[in-house]
């Protein structure tokens, strides 16, 4: 009994320092706000929303952002993929997770070259599992930033030159809260409890005479294969993401008529404020190959058996949708003309426009997104996504815009010699390797010359702590990536960047009643 009692507290203990963990992650999540409006440090996040924040986490940046078909496993280390929601269906443990970026960005045209770098929270995210069937998660993240210093030169007939200064900064957050279901879990299990299961199975008839070689076989086979397909059918998740999108960005326009005295230099800024709901829905399924079939030409009553594998082998197949949103916005505008003091001040002269709280909808667009992935054993994940976003029907406060639909691509790989190694010497075995690339076509097309980008990407998982008494996990996560965006061509700007995140994720069982020997 004492020992029971000392297993009690212990995991009494456990839980209290993870409860303490998830206190300082969510305190850390208040800044998360205020950091991710300055993550941006590109002159192309002045165009729609900013630059889209890539979904999922540490453990999916490293494997390209590859998030549509990847769910956890069976066995722990589990991890947070809110990229498909139908993945939380998969969760055993209560999942904590918080992230931390850092870029380096070099701009480059053909005449200059200049290195920017910044820092911000990426996540901070729990999920918990309510049944063997039913997992949510709750996060907060960026979904969009924007951050952006621009001149533009130019020589205008009748007038001379003209510099023009934009600039910008900001950023949609989005707090979410998702749920994944299985709805046909527990049918194989059903299935297996049936008559009609046990009567395939059974050596006799209905009528309780002996079934023959060949009706025994049928029977047995007619009874795998239904087996099969609930089995296929209980595998399948499906999920949607409810998420509170709120923040917004700042952008400012300066002509200044440098070349004219004349002419008055004018300055408009604009303050666009986003608060509304967003819905993203996904669905995942797999089909594990646990044996192999084969011929047994000597057995002529059951002439087709199967073999065990050593690993599993498993097929996942996914899916995201969104559907087009007008999510509700306010913008503040002010534009005036203005001139600069002998001592370099700005003095205003007359007010063009002046218009607070205007309301309006920014128009999200419609995307889908299907993925593939191949598991084998806890050894080997290999997954492949596609996606492609509708950006062709932005519009913001019923302003068209140029931008075109955009298309993603990502490949990405996970290696684990052996999770379940023990002994210090044994510990790289139990490290997670990872890499991934991927390629995408923006939504921007600039003079003519539509923008690309890639990236390269690498990562390793580093277990800390494990105990499977307790079902008590750790894993710190660290990813890289390089990469390029733009070309220097037609007078346009390229960026070389350089990326790296760090992800903490823990593992833990939760409420479980204590119970006495």
């Amino acid at each position: 009994m004492h020992k029971a009692i000392n297993k009690t507290i212990q995991y009494s203990s456990v839980s209290i320092r993870y409860s303490v963990i998830l206190f300082i992650v969510l305190f850390l999540s208040q800044f998360s706000i205020g950091i991710a409006q300055t993550a941006s440090s590109s002159p192309y996040s002045r165009y729609g929303i900013g630059d889209l924040t890539g979904k999922g986490f540490a453990q999916n940046f490293a494997m390209g952002g590859t998030t549509i078909a990847m769910q956890s496993d069976s066995l722990p280390m589990f991890f947070i993929n809110n990229g498909n929601p139908a993945s939380y269906s998969n969760i055993r443990l209560t999942t904590a997770d918080l992230g931390v970026n850092y870029s380096r960005v070099q701009l480059q045209n053909a005449d200059v070259k200049k290195s920017i770098n910044s820092a911000s929270v990426s996540n901070v995210a729990l999920a918990f599992p309510f049944k063997k069937w039913w997992g949510a998660s709750i996060g907060l993240m960026p979904y969009s930033s924007v951050g952006y210093k621009v001149t533009d030169h130019q020589e205008i007939s009748n007038i001379g030159g003209v510099d023009f200064l934009y600039d910008g900064s900001g950023g949609i957050n989005q707090l979410y809260f998702g749920n994944g279901i299985k709805p046909f879990y527990g049918l194989p299990r059903r299935y297996q409890n049936s008559k009609k299961y046990a009567r395939l199975n059974s050596a006799k008839r209905p009528d309780n005479v002996l079934k023959t070689c060949t009706e025994a076989f049928d029977d047995y086979m007619k009874a795998k294969k239904s087996l099969n397909r609930k089995k296929l059918l209980q595998s399948i998740s499906m999920g949607a993401n409810s998420s509170y999108l709120f923040g917004g960005f700042d952008n400012s326009k300066r002509s200044i008529f440098s070349s004219s005295t004349y002419s008055y230099s004018t300055r408009s800024m604009t303050k666009t404020r986003v608060s509304d709901l967003y819905f993203d829905y996904g669905m995942q399924m797999s089909y594990t190959v646990d044996s192999i079939r084969y011929k047994d030409s000597k057995d002529s009553c059951k002439p087709v058996k199967y073999r065990d594998l050593k690993e599993n082998v498993k097929i996942l197949l996914g899916a995201t949708f969104s559907a087009q949103t007008d999510v509700k916005a306010k913008i503040d505008s002010i534009s005036y003309n203005y001139y600069q003091d002998a001592q370099g001040y700005e003095r205003s002269l007359d007010t063009i426009e002046n218009t607070e709280n205007s309301k309006g909808t920014i128009r999200f667009p419609l995307s889908f997104g299907f993925g593939f992935g191949f598991q084998k054993g806890d050894k080997w994940i290999v997954a492949a996504d596609f996606a492609v976003q509708n950006w062709s029907t932005f519009q913001a406060f019923n302003q068209a815009s140029n931008l075109k639909n955009s298309m993603r691509v990502s490949l990405g790989a996970q290696y684990v010699p052996n999770s379940k190694a023990s002994g210090e010497g044994n510990y790289p075995k139990r490290m997670h390797y990872r890499m991934g690339v991927r390629y995408a076509q923006t939504a921007l097309e600039l003079k003519n010359t539509r923008l690309t980008e890639y990236g390269v990407s690498a990562g390793i998982g580093f277990p800390v702590g494990r105990n499977y008494l307790l079902q008590s996990f750790s894993m710190v996560n660290i990813g890289l990536e390089i990469g390029q965006r733009g070309t220097i061509t037609n007078g346009l700007i390229k960026e070389q960047f350089f990326k790296a995140t760090i992800g903490f994720t823990i593992n833990d069982r939760w409420f479980v009643k204590p119970k006495f020997d």
